[in-house]
């Protein structure tokens, strides 16, 4: 169960960072809008999942996962990874995909990175890119670094926040 396994996630890093001083409300407002954004994406709620993105892309988002969603079903995740950086205003998760598409049939898994940027009292998702596993409709590819260039798809185009 997802929201089991990333609530446990979750309080592990929570408790984990306990002694450090106040950081332990900053990871539950992150690991609360990476919850939000990951049952969004499952239970097909994109509105919700869009209020962890940038004002500016939350309409392009939305169109892009109601085309994803014909066919894209995200069975189960997991929140596997939060850390801060020094200051406490970015965070990267790592996260477990579960998810398989209707045309197919064949069930997936897919680990990817997240970068989060604080925005007030907000969590925003800057970009998600494949670390390993399958790659996943709706997630970048990471670079290519044969070329140099970014390999992903349109669907997170644009995440960054400025």
């Amino acid at each position: 169960m997802a929201w089991a396994g990333a609530g446990i996630a979750a309080a592990a890093a929570i408790a984990s960072l306990a002694g450090c001083g106040g950081a332990s409300p900053r990871s539950a407002d992150l690991a609360s809008d990476v919850r939000g954004y990951g049952n969004g994406l499952r239970w097909r709620d994109f509105a919700a999942a869009a209020l962890r993105v940038a004002p500016a892309r939350r309409a392009d988002f939305i169109d892009e996962r109601e085309q994803l969603d014909s066919d894209l079903r995200i069975v189960d995740w997991e929140m596997t990874r939060l850390a801060y950086d020094d200051d406490g205003n970015r965070g990267e998760v790592r996260l477990e995909y579960k998810w398989l598409l209707d045309s197919r049939g064949i069930v997936h898994t897919t680990v990817t990175e997240q970068s989060w940027s604080r925005h007030g009292d907000r969590w925003l998702i800057d970009r998600e890119v494949r670390l390993r596993g399958d790659q996943m409709p709706g997630v970048d590819e990471p670079a290519d670094r044969r070329r140099g260039q970014d390999a992903g798809n349109t669907v997170n185009r644009g995440l960054e926040v400025r």
